[in-house]
């Protein structure tokens, strides 16, 4: 699975420590996500808080129901963003709780069960763990 992290280098970090052994793309400019988001299956981007009009790029220039986007969803109402932008064709995806990484078992939260099966092949690609809260 072609994964991309766009994240600070603290960031990029602690992901790379999580999820060894798997390849990903790191991205600090946003600007860059245009030239390699329609190859991206598995797409984290802990930036998308701060610039959710990111969703509507993911929409048009995603792979539709193939790609899984994570964000930090800390003090973010995912219900909320998702509707700004319904009707969304991709699985977004909100990671909770820090640190986000760094510890056995990830939680995320998902916006409905459809999602579900998307997640548990992003995290047994990524041979990690997680809940959802």
């Amino acid at each position: 699975m072609n994964t991309l992290l766009l994240a600070t280098p603290e960031q990029e970090e602690e992901y790379s420590l999580k999820f060894r052994n798997r390849a990903f793309l790191h991205i600090q400019d946003p600007a860059e996500l245009k030239a390699w988001l329609p190859q991206a299956d598995i797409v984290f981007d802990l930036f998308l808080h701060e610039q959710p009009e990111r969703v509507e790029q993911y929409n048009q220039q995603g792979k539709g129901e193939k790609l899984t986007v994570f964000f930090d969803a800390n003090g973010v109402d995912l219900a909320g963003l998702a509707a700004a932008y319904a009707p969304l064709n991709f699985h977004l995806v909100g990671l909770k709780g820090s640190p986000l990484f760094n510890r056995e078992t990830i939680e995320v939260r998902i916006l409905s069960d459809a999602s579900k099966r998307a997640v548990d092949k992003s995290f047994v690609f990524l041979a990690s763990l997680y809940k959802l809260v």
